[in-house]
């Protein structure tokens, strides 16, 4: 079985994978504005949950082309991090969808809940709520600090494991 990848290079990749998401939202954004702007005179639930649709389907589709079609996004390849099941196999597409939704779960709806509660049912300023939130968005990243693999919680829960793909240097032969 291949080593976990470090917890290093794992949260590099991470840095460099926001900046990927967020061009890919910038773009989403155009379409699901549109969308929103079409159905808010409708009524502005729909014209809601449409945004957030096209959005999570852009998200989707690209993790979807990147760790089904080649193994990894570019920052995992740029940092040397491969995604495999817990077998070692590339993950099956079903399994990768686990692994978007959980991430979505724990890195998007649980921290805007939280905040979202704070703010409008519990009377708290919007500094201290966004503090409370921002604890929640860290706990499938600090879940990797106390799990033996040193595995993310959405990787935990998805059955996916970040690996190491960095090969180990030969020592040079000094006879010879």
């Amino acid at each position: 079985m291949m080593p976990t990848a470090p917890l290093k290079r794992r949260f590099a990749a991470l840095l460099y994978e926001l900046l990927l998401v967020g061009a890919v939202t910038v773009l989403a954004s155009f379409a699901a504005g549109a969308a929103a702007m079409l159905l808010n005179k409708l009524s502005p639930l729909p014209a809601s949950f449409a945004a957030i649709l096209i959005l999570m389907g852009a998200w989707w589709m690209y993790f979807k082309i990147c760790w089904h079609k080649k193994g990894g996004t570019l920052p995992m390849k740029v940092w040397q991090i491969g995604l495999t099941d817990l077998s070692g196999a590339r993950p099956v597409p079903n399994r990768l969808l686990l692994r978007f939704m959980w991430a979505c779960v724990f890195l998007v709806f649980i921290p805007l809940l939280a905040y979202a509660a704070l703010r409008h049912w519990g009377g708290i300023p919007p500094k201290p709520a966004f503090g409370a939130a921002l604890i929640w968005w860290m706990l499938p990243w600090g879940f990797a600090l106390f799990h033996p693999d040193r595995q993310f919680l959405y990787d935990f829960l998805s059955g996916t494991r970040l690996v190491d793909l960095k090969t180990p240097s030969k020592p040079e032969n000094p006879i010879g």
